[in-house]
Order: C-alpha cells, then structure tokens, then sequence
C-alpha cells in the first residue's frame, strides 16, 4: 500500500525538476511513512512512497526492470502474485525481488497493457515505457485504489491524491458547480471527472495511455453479467460463495506484517473475521469502535464474535467533541466533501489499529453486491404504491407527516417518479427541490455518467434490484472504497476488502435477485453463508449501516453541535441560502425536525471550499 505520483512535461526538452516530484511525492507521507523514491527521465518524473507489506527489504519503488526500458510505480496489492510470478519464472523471466511490484513489470514485459487481465487485487500503478516513450496507467476492476490525473497545457499529470496534482500549482483549485450539485443529491460525484475542474479519476477496470501528448482510454472488464446467466440452485450458489470467500480472505491474510480485521458486528464484517480466524489458525488482533448512545453503539455484537474466535480484541469510544476535531483533516484527507459520517470512525480505528497491525481486513461491498441496503426494496415498493386508489395514498402521506416517517415520505416521493428515475435516485440522500433551496444559484447537474451507467444495463434482462445494485458498484460503491481508502491509508494502515475480489463480484451478478432478497431480508445468501460461522445474534439482527448519532450531536452545545450553529453565518452566501439554512439550523436544533442530513451534507461543503479555497 503506497502513493504515486508522476509528472510528464508537454515540452519534451523541459525536464522534470526534482523537488517537484518530491514535493507532489510527500503531500501525503502517511501513505508511505517507510520508504521513499523518484526516478526522472527527461520531462518524465515518478515519485511513490511506499508502506512496506510484502517483500519488505527488496520492494523500492520507482522499480524498472532489468535494462532499464520499463519503470513502475505501484500502489496496491496482487494477491496472486506468487502464482503469476512461478509462470514467468518458467517462461524465463529472471526476478531480482520477491516483491508483487516486479511480477506487474514483467508481466507487462510479457503481454504488453493486456497485463491487467491476470491481475487479483487493488492496484492503481503507472508504467514508463522508455522504449515508446509512453506512461501505461492502470485502475483495479471495482476502483479499490484511487488514481487521478490532469492535463494542462504544460504537462500530464497523475497522482494517488488530488492534493498531491494541485501541490504542482499547474492546476488551480476550482469547484465544477454542476459537480457540486450531484454531491449534494448523491453525496458523491460519479465517473471519471470530480469535484475539481480539471481533475479526473481513472474509472475502475479502466487503463489509459498517454503518449506523443494524446489520451487514449480502455476499459478492459465491467462488473455486467452477460445475457447468458446459466442458473444454478440456491444450495450449490451458497456452497460456491462459501468457497470464493474462504479463497479470498486466504488470499488477502499474504503479508510479511501483522494482519487483522475491522470487527464492526455486523454480519459481514464478523463473517470476514470468523473466516480469517478459522484460516490463521491463531488469535487475530479485530478492532471496533462504539457510542456513549446505545442505539447507535454496536460493540456488544462485535465483542460477541470477538469471543467467539477468541481474538484480541480493541475497542474505542468515539465522542462528539473528538470527531468534531477530527473533522476537517478528514475532509482535507478525503480530497472531497465526505459522503457519511463514518468516514471519521474509519480513521479513528485505523489509527488505533495501527498500533498492533499493518493490514486489516473489512468487510466493505456485501450490501452492493447482494441487496443489503433496505433501500433496494424501494422499486418493487414504488410500483406497488403507485398503483394504489388516491384516497389510501393520501392516508399513507398523512400518517407519513403526522409519525415523521421519512420511509413513508421517501416511498410517496419514489411513487411521483417514473421508473427509471426511481433506480437512478435511489441511492440519493436530499431531494432535487431541497438542492434547490439551500443552494438557489447551484448549477443543475445533468448526471449523465449515473444515467449512462443505468442505460448500459438495458439489453440484460435483468430486474430493477439487480439494476439498482449495478448502478450502486459503478457509482456509490466506488466512492465508499475511495473513502476506505483514504481514510485507513491517513493512519497508514492497509485496508483489503474480501468482497472486491472480482471472482465474487461476477458470480454475485450472475446470480437471480431471488438469492439475495428474501421475506424481504437483503444479503439472504451472505446470511446464510454466515450461519455456519456465526451466532444468531449477529446474522439476523436488524441493519445498523455502522451510523453516527449527528442528530443528537448537531443539538448540542459543543463539539459538532457548535459547528452547525455557526453554519448559517459561515457558508459561502453566493451559493447557500443562509435565511432558509437558518431555518433548518433552528428547528434541528429545536427538534422540531430532523434536519441532520442537509446539514450534514452543507457542513462538508462550506468546509471542503474553506479547506481547498475553492
């Protein structure tokens, strides 16, 4: 697990001066605290910062292979290294290292940019390839590690962080409004550009070249099934998920430092380190973070499991005034606003993570791949209700006010879209009109990658969930990872998620809606794989999303409650509506109403644009 950065100057007589590189390469040292290098060639530089994993003394990075022509920065790991590395080695490949970086070297030697399709892992990695004079980039399947890049008149440039590409000062920080607008409907920003006018992220299961001053863009695998999805019974489905998640936790337990795993209680999660516990064979060091508020607190499930593997197990309690400190490094870590609150749980159990491991293991991804959000029942719900007599969908909308039940709102809202714009907003947090109001001068946002993704879906035959849960791992699920990453990698801790291994990924799409919801319980097949490894408690129990209680805190005195009482005077007035914000403040705060999303969303906002001067 590492940061890269890079650099190719326009003007191939420039050439690329030393301290830059160093300057974009140490933006983020946390990324990297043991080991540093650069290589420059010409108008060519490369930086990485390197937080050692496998093959500790022999992995430095720039690395190039033995004459030279083909030089790598990695970020990542191959989980399938060894295997790669014993073909090579029997095609006649000679290796100076023990290292996964040098298999993707010659690999590359080998099959040229069609390298990625043998790869298992998460990897984001930059090739120079002296002899054409050409960089090679390269993004894992489902978009694990982060890779971002730019092109200005002076120079091509890419880096691990968007910080890192504007410490150049070849690009200046500027907010894409319509970018914006799409944050604070999703809370996120999909497909390849960002929140940063000029920076774009390489999509996951994208590779791109860049040579003689030209782009050109490949995607080389998609997490669509085909049309063709031979069915198999829910017993051998289960039985071969069983297995693929066994091999996969295997394959991520490789490492020459400590591993273990995010123990959070909920069925994924537990179910990741029932099985790292089962396969090490020994005490696994499992971490779990929890609230002073019971509803929210659930450590009492996470110490369950603990138990029962008996792991070593570390628990902290986070508070308001803590996570209200640590708030504004997390948004300038993030590179972006954050999406969830949790974010800042991530960081403040890597951190304590890192006092007795390396590497952990969580359990990101289940709820995209199979349905575990309640929120993809949403379409079938919709369907139904729009097809109710007026008379009982006036009574529903009526108690829907009466009991503050946002469910029955969001549903009546769902019910008054078509269908298509019911899976395209399903995963949104704030309505158009609410956007609208607190943010009147907000540029519209067209949301043409989510529809385009949606589209793409269409010759498949699949249902709404299944499409639903596709636009989810092409859109939300990227910037859930992103922010794992992010998030780990600010303490310096590596983070694997069993559930990316892109094996699990096609066989979940491949597999009918049927085996993932059922009785109206998502994550049916990952509930059952989970029995045999887990108490009861722990599988059925109702979801918790791993929340924070921000409705609670926003109505205290200190601490985040302090930050959304002085909002209103703080946001930017050429984009916010500080009489109507003030509004929300005070009936939040009265808890007339629970405003905690909005705020939430415009807090990341104004803080992202004071902490980037956007």
């Amino acid at each position: 697990m590492c940061g890269i950065v890079g650099l190719m100057y326009a003007d191939q007589s420039r050439p690329c001066a030393r301290d830059l590189i160093i300057a974009m390469r140490d933006t983020f040292v946390y990324r990297g605290p043991d080991d540093a290098g650069l290589y420059l060639d010409g108008p060519l530089g490369l930086g990485h910062r390197r937080l050692s994993i496998i093959d500790l003394g022999g992995g430095h990075q720039p690395m190039s292979i033995e004459n030279g022509t083909l030089w790598i920065v990695f970020n990542g790991e191959i989980y399938n290294y060894r295997s790669l590395r014993e073909e090579l080695i029997r095609n006649g490949h000679q290796f100076r290292t023990h290292s996964d970086t040098e298999v993707i070297l010659h690999l590359y030697a080998e099959q040229g940019e069609a390298c990625v399709h043998a790869l298992n892992g998460m990897f984001a990695f930059a090739i120079w390839d002296a002899r054409r004079r050409a960089l090679f980039l390269a993004r894992d399947r489902m978009g694990v590690k982060p890779l971002y890049y730019a092109i200005t008149p002076e120079a091509f440039l890419f880096a691990s962080e968007i910080k890192a590409i504007l410490r150049t000062g070849l690009l200046e920080a500027r907010c894409r409004g319509e970018a914006l607008a799409e944050y604070m409907l999703f809370r996120q920003v999909a497909g390849p550009e960002t929140l940063f006018k000029g920076v774009m992220s390489l999509p996951p299961g994208c590779t791109l070249t860049f040579c003689e001053g030209k782009t050109q863009l490949a995607r080389y695998w998609s997490p669509r099934p085909s049309a063709d999805r031979p069915l198999i019974t829910y017993e051998e489905a289960r039985k071969i998920l069983t297995e693929l998640l066994q091999d996969s936790v295997r394959l991520r337990l490789i490492s020459d430092v400590p591993v273990g795993t995010f123990c959070s209680g909920g069925v994924d999660s537990s179910l990741v380190t029932a099985l790292a516990s089962r396969i090490k064979g020994d005490q696994v060091n499992t971490f779990s973070i929890g609230f002073d508020e019971p509803e929210y607190d659930e450590s009492a499930f996470a110490l369950m499991v603990a138990k029962q593997y008996r792991t070593l197990h570390h628990q902290l309690t986070i508070g308001n005034v803590e996570f209200s400190d640590l708030f504004p490094q997390m948004v300038w870590q993030n590179d972006e606003p954050l999406n969830f609150a949790n974010s800042i749980q991530i960081f403040a159990l890597s951190r304590l993570a890192k006092q007795y491991v390396t590497v952990v293991l969580t359990g990101e991804g289940s709820d995209e791949l199979f349905a575990g959000y309640p929120r993809y029942r949403i379409p079938a719900m919709a369907s139904f209700y729009r097809r109710m007599p007026n008379a009982l969908r006036n009574l529903a909308k009526l108690w829907g006010a009466v009991a503050k039940d946002h469910r029955i709102m969001k549903l009546d809202r769902f019910a008054s879209c078509s269908p298509l714009e019911t899976l395209l907003y399903n995963s949104s947090m704030l309505r158009p009109d609410v956007v609208a109001a607190i943010a009147p001068r907000l540029a519209e946002s067209r949301l043409d990658y989510r529809w385009s993704c949606l589209k793409g879906t269409e010759q498949l035959e699949l249902d709404d969930l299944a499409r639903v849960s596709l636009l989810d791992q092409e859109c939300f699920l990227v910037s859930i990872l992103n922010r794992q990453d992010k998030m780990s990698m600010a303490a310096s801790i590596e983070s694997r998620v069993p559930f990316m291994d892109y094996r699990i990924v096609e066989f979940a799409n491949r597999l009918p809606s049927s085996y993932k919801l059922r009785n109206g319980s998502g994550k049916a097949i990952v509930k059952d794989v989970a029995r045999a490894f887990l108490p009861p408690e722990t599988v059925d129990r109702r979801k918790s999303g791993f929340g924070v209680p921000l409705d609670r805190w926003f109505r205290s005195d200190v601490g985040m409650g302090e930050r959304v009482r002085q909002l209103p005077d703080q946001v930017d007035s050429d984009l916010f509506d500080r009489k109507i914000l003030r509004r929300l403040v005070e009936e939040h705060r009265a808890g007339v109403q629970d405003h905690s999303e909005v705020l939430w969303t415009v807090l990341n906002v104004q803080t992202w644009k004071e902490t980037f001067h956007c």
